[in-house]
């Protein structure tokens, strides 16, 4: 039976979110359509109806998912609906930023954490094309960043991006990953110290 255009549009937009959620959880090799297709309730059958291939799939989901890293920094420095205009000090934008990322939730539910974090090492290994998205994602991210830890751009001018403090959050996460599971103290530290001292200066 054919679905209707509109249902078509909605069962993409379910196969993006479910693959970009198993993609950030178990890496870009460690799912197949397969996987995808069924934890998002549709039949395996229906994929290439919606997308060429799963490296087209792969590359879409994680744009959608570095846009979303990249607009996740700008809301946790601006703070909560309803903070003050100008969203405080600097400083205060800067703690929120480093509270929501480094955060041992985020470290725990990859799935709904960075893309960036999560699959910046598949995507070394990946396509050109897929390398071009995490250039955007990085770069978009790294401009998040200087726009709290720079100095005030002047009018007119964005501010410039901060590549060190992102690597070292990105950085952290990754390692913090990796440890976890034998040594959770560690995993913890890590966090904890590289928030404090990029909070520091």
């Amino acid at each position: 039976m054919r679905v209707s255009r509109q249902q078509a549009a909605a069962n993409r937009e379910r196969v993006l979110d479910t693959a970009g959620e198993l993609f950030r959880r178990h890496g870009l090799d460690g799912v197949s359509i397969a996987d995808i297709m069924k934890a998002a309730g549709l039949t395996h059958g229906g994929f290439y109806n919606q997308f060429a291939s799963k490296e087209a799939l792969a590359e879409e989901a994680c744009a959608r998912g570095v846009r979303a890293s990249v607009a996740a920094l700008y809301d946790s420095a601006a703070g909560p609906p309803g903070a003050s205009a100008d969203g405080g000090s600097r400083q205060d934008a800067l703690r929120r930023v480093l509270d929501d990322y480094l955060s041992v939730r985020r470290r725990d539910d990859p799935q709904e954490g960075c893309t960036v974090a999560a699959l910046a090492a598949d995507a070394g290994r990946s396509s050109p094309q897929m390398q071009r998205v995490f250039v955007s994602g990085v770069t978009g991210m790294a401009q998040a960043m200087g726009s709290v830890t720079g100095d005030p751009p002047a009018d007119g001018v964005s501010a410039s991006p901060d590549f060190p403090a992102l690597a070292a959050m990105v950085g952290a996460m990754i390692l913090s990953r990796a440890v976890h599971a034998s040594d959770p103290a560690l995993s913890d530290r890590i966090l904890e110290e590289t928030s404090q001292y990029l909070a520091d200066g």
